[in-house]
Protein backbone atom coordinates (compact mmCIF):
# COMPACT_ATOMS: atom_id res chain seq x y z
CA UNK A 1 0.00 0.00 0.00
CA UNK A 2 0.91 3.41 -0.60
CA UNK A 3 1.35 5.87 2.25
CA UNK A 4 -0.90 8.67 3.39
CA UNK A 5 1.16 11.35 1.97
CA UNK A 6 0.50 9.80 -1.42
CA UNK A 7 -2.59 10.11 -1.56
CA UNK A 8 -5.00 11.70 -4.16
CA UNK A 9 -8.73 12.64 -3.07
CA UNK A 10 -11.38 14.54 -4.63
CA UNK A 11 -13.85 15.94 -1.86
CA UNK A 12 -17.73 17.34 -3.30
CA UNK A 13 -18.58 19.64 -0.80
CA UNK A 14 -21.94 19.59 -2.63
CA UNK A 15 -22.62 15.93 -2.53
CA UNK A 16 -19.93 15.34 0.40
CA UNK A 17 -18.62 12.45 -1.10
CA UNK A 18 -14.79 11.54 -1.70
CA UNK A 19 -13.36 10.41 -4.88
CA UNK A 20 -9.75 8.94 -5.13
CA UNK A 21 -7.43 9.49 -7.67
CA UNK A 22 -8.00 7.15 -10.49
CA UNK A 23 -6.36 6.59 -13.92
CA UNK A 24 -8.94 5.63 -16.56
CA UNK A 25 -7.92 4.23 -20.15
CA UNK A 26 -10.05 6.97 -21.94
CA UNK A 27 -8.42 9.65 -20.44
CA UNK A 28 -5.27 8.26 -19.15
CA UNK A 29 -3.66 6.68 -22.11
CA UNK A 30 -0.22 8.24 -22.27
CA UNK A 31 0.15 6.49 -19.20
CA UNK A 32 0.14 2.66 -20.46
CA UNK A 33 3.73 3.29 -22.26
CA UNK A 34 5.06 5.47 -19.24
CA UNK A 35 4.40 2.56 -17.09
CA UNK A 36 6.46 0.58 -19.53
CA UNK A 37 9.06 3.05 -19.31
CA UNK A 38 8.57 2.20 -15.52
CA UNK A 39 8.83 -1.00 -15.66
CA UNK A 40 12.06 -0.95 -17.67
CA UNK A 41 13.74 1.95 -15.79
CA UNK A 42 13.74 -0.81 -12.69
CA UNK A 43 14.25 -3.65 -14.77
CA UNK A 44 17.50 -2.20 -15.79
CA UNK A 45 18.68 -0.37 -12.61
CA UNK A 46 19.61 -3.50 -10.89
CA UNK A 47 22.51 -1.91 -8.66
CA UNK A 48 21.17 1.24 -8.85
CA UNK A 49 20.32 3.56 -5.62
CA UNK A 50 16.77 3.90 -4.81
CA UNK A 51 17.29 7.99 -5.32
CA UNK A 52 18.84 7.56 -8.49
CA UNK A 53 15.66 5.33 -9.91
CA UNK A 54 13.08 7.56 -8.04
CA UNK A 55 15.10 10.38 -10.34
CA UNK A 56 14.39 8.48 -13.15
CA UNK A 57 10.65 7.71 -12.59
CA UNK A 58 9.95 11.47 -12.01
CA UNK A 59 11.72 12.26 -15.25
CA UNK A 60 9.85 9.82 -16.90
CA UNK A 61 6.27 11.14 -15.78
CA UNK A 62 7.46 14.61 -15.65
CA UNK A 63 6.67 14.31 -18.92
CA UNK A 64 2.81 13.43 -19.09
CA UNK A 65 0.58 16.76 -18.78
CA UNK A 66 -0.49 17.58 -15.00
CA UNK A 67 1.03 14.55 -13.26
CA UNK A 68 1.21 15.69 -9.88
CA UNK A 69 4.32 14.87 -7.35
CA UNK A 70 2.12 12.90 -5.14
CA UNK A 71 1.07 10.36 -8.20
CA UNK A 72 4.72 9.99 -8.82
CA UNK A 73 5.78 9.21 -5.50
CA UNK A 74 3.01 6.65 -5.64
CA UNK A 75 4.32 4.62 -8.23
CA UNK A 76 7.50 5.12 -7.00
CA UNK A 77 6.31 3.09 -3.67
CA UNK A 78 4.45 0.74 -5.43
CA UNK A 79 7.25 0.05 -8.10
CA UNK A 80 9.59 -0.61 -5.01
CA UNK A 81 6.96 -2.93 -3.06
CA UNK A 82 8.21 -5.25 -6.23
CA UNK A 83 11.96 -4.66 -5.42
CA UNK A 84 14.59 -6.15 -3.24
CA UNK A 85 17.08 -3.80 -2.24
CA UNK A 86 20.48 -4.40 -0.77
CA UNK A 87 20.83 -3.47 2.98
CA UNK A 88 23.49 -5.00 5.04
CA UNK A 89 23.14 -2.12 7.94
CA UNK A 90 25.68 -4.67 10.25
CA UNK A 91 28.52 -4.70 7.50
CA UNK A 92 28.05 -0.61 6.86
CA UNK A 93 28.54 -0.18 10.51
CA UNK A 94 31.66 -2.23 10.55
CA UNK A 95 33.02 -0.42 7.23
CA UNK A 96 32.00 3.15 9.00
CA UNK A 97 33.89 2.13 12.18
CA UNK A 98 36.99 0.83 10.18
CA UNK A 99 37.15 4.28 8.22
CA UNK A 100 36.66 6.70 10.84
CA UNK A 101 39.06 5.02 13.22
CA UNK A 102 41.87 4.81 10.50
CA UNK A 103 40.86 8.18 9.86
CA UNK A 104 40.90 9.38 13.72
CA UNK A 105 44.25 8.20 13.58
CA UNK A 106 45.70 10.61 11.09
CA UNK A 107 43.75 13.49 11.88
CA UNK A 108 44.02 16.29 11.06
CA UNK A 109 43.54 15.58 7.57
CA UNK A 110 43.93 18.70 5.11
CA UNK A 111 43.14 18.82 1.30
CA UNK A 112 46.97 19.65 0.45
CA UNK A 113 49.79 19.76 3.46
CA UNK A 114 50.87 22.98 4.93
CA UNK A 115 53.41 22.80 7.76
CA UNK A 116 53.10 20.42 10.36
CA UNK A 117 49.90 19.30 8.37
CA UNK A 118 51.03 16.31 6.00
CA UNK A 119 48.30 14.15 6.00
CA UNK A 120 46.75 14.92 2.69
CA UNK A 121 43.00 13.27 2.55
CA UNK A 122 44.00 11.83 -1.51
CA UNK A 123 47.28 9.71 0.53
CA UNK A 124 44.70 9.11 3.89
CA UNK A 125 42.09 7.63 0.91
CA UNK A 126 45.19 5.56 -0.55
CA UNK A 127 46.27 3.88 2.50
CA UNK A 128 43.02 3.09 3.68
CA UNK A 129 41.95 1.46 0.37
CA UNK A 130 45.24 -0.43 0.62
CA UNK A 131 44.37 -1.65 4.18
CA UNK A 132 40.97 -3.12 3.02
CA UNK A 133 41.70 -4.18 -0.17
CA UNK A 134 39.16 -2.26 -2.20
CA UNK A 135 39.19 0.65 -3.87
CA UNK A 136 37.93 3.87 -2.28
CA UNK A 137 35.09 5.06 -4.84
CA UNK A 138 34.12 1.62 -3.90
CA UNK A 139 34.47 2.44 0.05
CA UNK A 140 33.18 5.57 -0.39
CA UNK A 141 29.92 3.98 -2.33
CA UNK A 142 29.39 1.85 0.29
CA UNK A 143 29.67 4.21 3.23
CA UNK A 144 26.39 5.27 4.07
CA UNK A 145 24.21 2.57 2.23
CA UNK A 146 22.22 1.90 5.23
CA UNK A 147 20.70 5.49 4.28
CA UNK A 148 17.18 4.08 2.49
CA UNK A 149 17.81 6.33 -0.33
CA UNK A 150 21.18 5.24 -1.09
CA UNK A 151 20.33 1.55 -0.74
CA UNK A 152 20.76 -0.09 -4.01
CA UNK A 153 18.19 -2.64 -6.18
CA UNK A 154 19.05 -6.22 -6.08
CA UNK A 155 15.95 -7.73 -7.42
CA UNK A 156 12.82 -6.48 -9.13
CA UNK A 157 9.62 -8.71 -10.10
CA UNK A 158 10.01 -9.10 -13.48
CA UNK A 159 6.50 -10.77 -14.07
CA UNK A 160 4.63 -6.85 -13.29
CA UNK A 161 2.32 -5.56 -16.09
CA UNK A 162 2.19 -1.87 -17.29
CA UNK A 163 -1.27 -2.96 -16.86
CA UNK A 164 -0.77 -4.43 -13.59
CA UNK A 165 1.07 -1.45 -12.64
CA UNK A 166 -1.83 0.75 -13.28
CA UNK A 167 -4.52 -1.26 -12.00
CA UNK A 168 -2.37 -1.32 -8.52
CA UNK A 169 -2.39 2.31 -8.48
CA UNK A 170 -6.26 2.41 -8.93
CA UNK A 171 -6.17 0.46 -5.94
CA UNK A 172 -3.62 1.80 -3.71
CA UNK A 173 -5.27 5.12 -4.16
CA UNK A 174 -8.62 3.81 -3.25
CA UNK A 175 -7.07 2.11 -0.34
CA UNK A 176 -5.78 5.28 0.85
CA UNK A 177 -8.82 7.41 0.59
CA UNK A 178 -9.66 4.67 3.48
CA UNK A 179 -6.99 5.80 5.67
CA UNK A 180 -9.48 8.36 7.05
CA UNK A 181 -12.09 6.64 7.39
CA UNK A 182 -13.75 5.72 10.71
CA UNK A 183 -16.80 3.31 9.80
CA UNK A 184 -17.47 0.67 6.79
CA UNK A 185 -20.60 -0.65 5.79
CA UNK A 186 -20.57 -3.92 3.21
CA UNK A 187 -23.57 -5.08 1.75
CA UNK A 188 -22.81 -8.20 0.75
CA UNK A 189 -25.08 -11.28 -1.12
CA UNK A 190 -22.10 -13.84 -1.48
CA UNK A 191 -18.94 -14.56 -0.16
CA UNK A 192 -19.87 -14.10 3.63
CA UNK A 193 -17.57 -16.47 4.95
CA UNK A 194 -14.25 -14.75 2.99
CA UNK A 195 -16.00 -11.26 4.08
CA UNK A 196 -15.67 -12.67 7.90
CA UNK A 197 -12.80 -14.20 7.89
CA UNK A 198 -10.95 -11.17 6.22
CA UNK A 199 -12.81 -8.97 8.86
CA UNK A 200 -11.33 -11.24 11.49
CA UNK A 201 -7.67 -10.94 10.50
CA UNK A 202 -8.12 -7.35 10.21
CA UNK A 203 -8.91 -7.53 13.82
CA UNK A 204 -11.99 -5.76 12.91
CA UNK A 205 -15.42 -5.51 15.40
CA UNK A 206 -18.00 -5.86 13.12
CA UNK A 207 -22.42 -6.37 13.69
CA UNK A 208 -24.18 -8.04 11.13
CA UNK A 209 -27.42 -7.88 9.66
CA UNK A 210 -29.84 -9.67 7.31
CA UNK A 211 -31.46 -6.67 5.40
CA UNK A 212 -33.11 -8.99 2.97
CA UNK A 213 -35.22 -12.53 3.32
CA UNK A 214 -33.85 -15.97 4.07
CA UNK A 215 -35.18 -17.39 0.26
CA UNK A 216 -32.44 -14.18 -1.13
CA UNK A 217 -30.38 -13.47 1.82
CA UNK A 218 -28.34 -9.93 1.89
CA UNK A 219 -26.17 -9.35 4.64
CA UNK A 220 -25.27 -5.84 6.22
CA UNK A 221 -22.03 -5.83 7.69
CA UNK A 222 -20.57 -2.73 9.78
CA UNK A 223 -17.11 -2.43 10.51
CA UNK A 224 -15.66 -0.02 13.20
CA UNK A 225 -13.12 0.28 15.81
CA UNK A 226 -13.52 0.28 19.11
CA UNK A 227 -12.64 3.80 20.02
CA UNK A 228 -15.18 5.13 17.11
CA UNK A 229 -17.72 5.19 19.46
CA UNK A 230 -16.04 7.88 21.78
CA UNK A 231 -13.94 10.01 19.51
CA UNK A 232 -13.01 10.48 15.90
CA UNK A 233 -10.17 8.59 15.23
CA UNK A 234 -8.01 7.48 12.19
CA UNK A 235 -5.92 4.21 13.72
CA UNK A 236 -8.32 1.30 12.04
CA UNK A 237 -8.02 3.33 8.68
CA UNK A 238 -5.13 0.70 7.41
CA UNK A 239 -7.12 -1.97 8.26
CA UNK A 240 -10.32 -0.83 6.35
CA UNK A 241 -7.96 -0.43 3.53
CA UNK A 242 -6.86 -3.82 3.87
CA UNK A 243 -10.21 -5.34 4.12
CA UNK A 244 -11.10 -3.62 0.42
CA UNK A 245 -8.03 -4.75 -1.35
CA UNK A 246 -9.53 -8.40 -0.24
CA UNK A 247 -12.93 -7.21 -1.60
CA UNK A 248 -11.87 -6.83 -4.74
CA UNK A 249 -11.88 -10.76 -5.47
CA UNK A 250 -15.14 -11.18 -4.53
CA UNK A 251 -18.90 -10.72 -6.06
CA UNK A 252 -21.89 -9.07 -4.67
CA UNK A 253 -21.03 -6.33 -2.60
CA UNK A 254 -20.93 -2.61 -1.84
CA UNK A 255 -19.07 -1.02 0.64
CA UNK A 256 -19.80 2.90 1.79
CA UNK A 257 -17.61 4.08 4.43
CA UNK A 258 -17.70 7.31 6.80
CA UNK A 259 -14.34 9.31 5.55
CA UNK A 260 -12.63 12.05 7.56
CA UNK A 261 -12.45 14.85 5.26
CA UNK A 262 -10.85 19.03 5.88
CA UNK A 263 -11.60 20.37 9.05
CA UNK A 264 -13.25 16.78 9.91
CA UNK A 265 -15.90 17.07 7.85
CA UNK A 266 -17.77 13.22 6.98
CA UNK A 267 -18.09 12.61 3.56
CA UNK A 268 -18.57 9.31 2.04
CA UNK A 269 -16.83 6.90 -0.13
CA UNK A 270 -18.59 3.86 -2.24
CA UNK A 271 -17.28 1.24 -4.30
CA UNK A 272 -18.79 -1.83 -5.39
CA UNK A 273 -17.36 -4.56 -8.29
CA UNK A 274 -18.37 -1.76 -10.94
CA UNK A 275 -15.61 0.42 -10.20
CA UNK A 276 -13.85 -2.42 -12.41
CA UNK A 277 -11.11 -2.30 -9.67
CA UNK A 278 -8.60 -5.33 -10.10
CA UNK A 279 -7.16 -7.42 -7.01
CA UNK A 280 -3.85 -9.23 -7.15
CA UNK A 281 -6.06 -12.28 -4.92
CA UNK A 282 -7.28 -14.81 -6.74
CA UNK A 283 -11.18 -15.80 -6.21
CA UNK A 284 -11.80 -17.86 -3.14
CA UNK A 285 -12.07 -21.64 -3.88
CA UNK A 286 -16.13 -22.82 -5.08
CA UNK A 287 -15.87 -25.48 -1.96
CA UNK A 288 -13.58 -25.74 1.02
CA UNK A 289 -13.11 -29.91 0.48
CA UNK A 290 -14.13 -32.24 -2.50
CA UNK A 291 -16.70 -33.99 -0.39
CA UNK A 292 -18.83 -30.96 -0.39
CA UNK A 293 -18.18 -30.50 -4.13
CA UNK A 294 -19.81 -34.01 -4.80
CA UNK A 295 -22.71 -33.04 -2.33
CA UNK A 296 -23.50 -29.98 -4.38
CA UNK A 297 -23.05 -31.71 -7.71
CA UNK A 298 -25.56 -34.58 -6.09
CA UNK A 299 -28.01 -31.88 -5.60
CA UNK A 300 -28.08 -30.22 -8.67
CA UNK A 301 -28.33 -33.75 -10.19
CA UNK A 302 -31.23 -34.33 -8.23
CA UNK A 303 -32.84 -31.55 -6.33
CA UNK A 304 -35.96 -31.96 -4.67
CA UNK A 305 -38.73 -29.71 -5.92
CA UNK A 306 -40.15 -27.13 -3.38
CA UNK A 307 -37.05 -26.68 -1.46
CA UNK A 308 -34.08 -23.66 -2.72
CA UNK A 309 -30.50 -25.43 -1.66
CA UNK A 310 -27.64 -22.74 -1.24
CA UNK A 311 -24.03 -22.66 -0.59
CA UNK A 312 -23.26 -20.35 2.55
CA UNK A 313 -26.06 -18.21 1.79
CA UNK A 314 -26.73 -17.78 6.41
CA UNK A 315 -24.71 -16.82 8.87
CA UNK A 316 -24.86 -17.48 12.71
CA UNK A 317 -23.96 -14.66 14.82
CA UNK A 318 -23.22 -14.61 18.44
CA UNK A 319 -21.58 -12.01 19.65
CA UNK A 320 -18.48 -11.45 17.59
CA UNK A 321 -18.69 -15.06 17.07
CA UNK A 322 -19.60 -16.12 13.34
CA UNK A 323 -20.77 -19.39 11.96
CA UNK A 324 -21.43 -20.22 8.30
CA UNK A 325 -23.10 -23.55 7.68
CA UNK A 326 -21.76 -24.80 4.32
CA UNK A 327 -25.21 -25.12 2.64
CA UNK A 328 -29.10 -24.15 3.53
CA UNK A 329 -31.95 -25.55 2.67
CA UNK A 330 -35.18 -23.63 2.38
CA UNK A 331 -38.96 -24.83 2.26
CA UNK A 332 -41.13 -21.65 1.61
CA UNK A 333 -44.70 -23.61 1.99
CA UNK A 334 -43.47 -24.95 5.16
CA UNK A 335 -41.23 -21.90 6.36
CA UNK A 336 -38.65 -24.35 7.36
CA UNK A 337 -35.11 -23.63 7.25
CA UNK A 338 -32.85 -26.12 7.43
CA UNK A 339 -28.34 -25.78 8.03
CA UNK A 340 -26.63 -28.28 6.45
CA UNK A 341 -22.50 -28.70 7.13
CA UNK A 342 -20.55 -31.46 5.62
CA UNK A 343 -18.47 -32.95 7.56
CA UNK A 344 -15.61 -34.32 5.42
CA UNK A 345 -11.38 -35.55 6.34
CA UNK A 346 -10.90 -34.49 10.21
CA UNK A 347 -8.81 -34.96 12.88
CA UNK A 348 -9.54 -35.69 16.73
CA UNK A 349 -9.30 -31.18 17.28
CA UNK A 350 -11.63 -30.37 14.34
CA UNK A 351 -14.34 -32.57 15.50
CA UNK A 352 -14.32 -31.18 18.88
CA UNK A 353 -14.28 -27.67 17.42
CA UNK A 354 -17.06 -28.55 15.13
CA UNK A 355 -18.71 -30.03 17.94
CA UNK A 356 -18.80 -26.94 20.07
CA UNK A 357 -19.45 -24.67 17.55
CA UNK A 358 -22.47 -26.83 16.55
CA UNK A 359 -23.58 -26.78 20.44
CA UNK A 360 -23.11 -23.37 20.45
CA UNK A 361 -25.04 -22.29 17.11
CA UNK A 362 -27.57 -25.08 16.64
CA UNK A 363 -30.58 -23.52 18.20
CA UNK A 364 -29.71 -20.06 16.85
CA UNK A 365 -31.67 -18.11 14.27
CA UNK A 366 -30.77 -16.72 11.33
CA UNK A 367 -29.33 -12.69 12.29
CA UNK A 368 -32.21 -10.59 11.75
CA UNK A 369 -34.39 -13.68 10.31
CA UNK A 370 -38.11 -13.19 9.75
CA UNK A 371 -40.09 -15.38 11.92
CA UNK A 372 -39.76 -19.48 10.65
CA UNK A 373 -39.59 -22.18 12.29
CA UNK A 374 -36.89 -22.95 14.67
CA UNK A 375 -34.00 -24.07 12.20
CA UNK A 376 -33.16 -27.16 11.68
CA UNK A 377 -29.59 -28.95 11.02
CA UNK A 378 -28.16 -32.26 8.77
CA UNK A 379 -24.92 -33.34 9.23
CA UNK A 380 -23.73 -34.85 6.17
CA UNK A 381 -20.13 -36.99 6.32
CA UNK A 382 -18.59 -39.07 4.56
CA UNK A 383 -19.95 -42.58 4.19
CA UNK A 384 -17.05 -44.33 5.50
CA UNK A 385 -17.03 -42.65 9.02
CA UNK A 386 -20.89 -42.40 9.48
CA UNK A 387 -20.59 -44.83 12.48
CA UNK A 388 -17.63 -43.06 13.96
CA UNK A 389 -19.47 -39.65 13.46
CA UNK A 390 -22.91 -40.74 14.72
CA UNK A 391 -21.31 -41.85 17.87
CA UNK A 392 -18.99 -38.52 18.35
CA UNK A 393 -21.96 -36.37 17.60
CA UNK A 394 -24.65 -38.61 19.52
CA UNK A 395 -24.91 -35.81 22.24
CA UNK A 396 -26.01 -33.17 19.73
CA UNK A 397 -29.17 -35.25 18.72
CA UNK A 398 -28.67 -34.10 14.92
CA UNK A 399 -29.89 -36.24 11.52
CA UNK A 400 -26.40 -37.34 10.54
CA UNK A 401 -26.44 -39.01 6.80
CA UNK A 402 -23.45 -41.55 5.30
CA UNK A 403 -22.64 -39.80 1.97
CA UNK A 404 -21.38 -41.80 -1.27
CA UNK A 405 -21.96 -41.03 -5.00
CA UNK A 406 -24.87 -43.44 -4.52
CA UNK A 407 -26.58 -41.39 -1.95
CA UNK A 408 -29.62 -39.27 -3.16
CA UNK A 409 -30.48 -36.06 -1.87
CA UNK A 410 -34.32 -37.10 -1.40
CA UNK A 411 -32.91 -39.47 1.70
CA UNK A 412 -31.49 -36.28 2.97
CA UNK A 413 -35.26 -34.52 3.52
CA UNK A 414 -36.51 -38.01 5.02
CA UNK A 415 -33.75 -37.70 7.35
CA UNK A 416 -34.62 -33.99 8.11
CA UNK A 417 -38.60 -34.48 8.62
CA UNK A 418 -37.51 -38.06 10.24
Amino acid sequence: MIRSEHSIVQYDFQRMVVRPDRLHRSTDADYLPAAKQMLRIYRDGIGSARQALHGRIESCLNRLSGCPPRRIAAFCKLLDDQSEYHSDRKAVLQLRRQVFDFAADRHPIVEHREGIFDNEIQQVRSELAAALGRPWPEIEADLFRDVLELQRLEKFDSSLTPAQLLAAYNVAQTQAALYRATRVRIDASEDFKTIIRHAKLAGLMHRIDLVSSAKHPRYRFIFDGPQTVLRQSTRYGIRFAALAAKLLALKGWHLTAEVLGPRKQRFRMDLSPADGLTSTLNAPDAFDSSLEAEVDAAWQKAPIEGWIWQRESQLLVRGQSVMTPDFSLYNQQRNLLVYVEVIGFWTPEYLEEKSRRLKEFATLLPTGSRPVETPRWLLIVAKQQEADLQQRFADLQLPIIGFDKKTKPKSWIDAIDG
